[in-house]
């Protein structure tokens, strides 16, 4: 057998775009969220994260730091791609102790659930970052990686030219 890397053509990676997906789920303590937690502010930064990634975990208390110092018009949320059911609670355990462990409890983060599927299939990993309007379109490019400084400088760029 002979390694073959995978090659794809930009067109064959679709990127979401649009409107996020209307949601209704749960954060990791069990409170009711809904898509309407964009409606309150002009910028809403969505942190896509999975149990079992490194650098996801890794950029967490970047994240928790920069959502303590946001202005009062942008928001952060994490989307726990890995935990699909509030029932499944060793990942719910995991992810509240990673949560806990890197600071990052001063932001929601959400349980994944069936609305959230056609997002998480277009993804190319974890973790990915995207930035959603107030009416719940998708802004800008979606950045794929830890990047904390590039989402930091996204939000300013969006802020500034509003």
């Amino acid at each position: 057998a002979t390694f073959q890397p995978l090659v794809f053509d930009e067109d064959e990676f679709h990127k979401p775009q649009g409107q996020f997906p209307a949601f209704a789920t749960t954060d990791l303590n069990g409170n009711a969220v809904t898509s309407d937690i964009f409606a309150g502010k002009d910028l809403t930064v969505v942190n896509v994260w999975g149990t079992y990634c490194g650098p996801c975990i890794d950029e967490m208390d970047e994240l928790a730091a920069w959502s303590a110092s946001m202005p009062e018009n942008v928001q952060l949320i994490g989307l726990v791609s890995d935990l699909y059911d509030p029932n499944d609670t060793d990942t719910l355990e995991m992810a509240l102790a990673i949560c806990e462990a890197t600071g990052a409890t001063n932001y929601p983060s959400l349980v994944s659930c069936v609305d959230f599927v056609p997002l998480l299939n277009s993804l190319v990993g974890v973790p990915t970052t995207f930035f959603v309007d107030s009416t719940g379109a998708i802004v800008g490019e979606p950045i794929v990686g830890a990047n904390v400084p590039g989402c930091m400088a996204f939000v300013e760029e969006y802020l500034n030219g509003k």
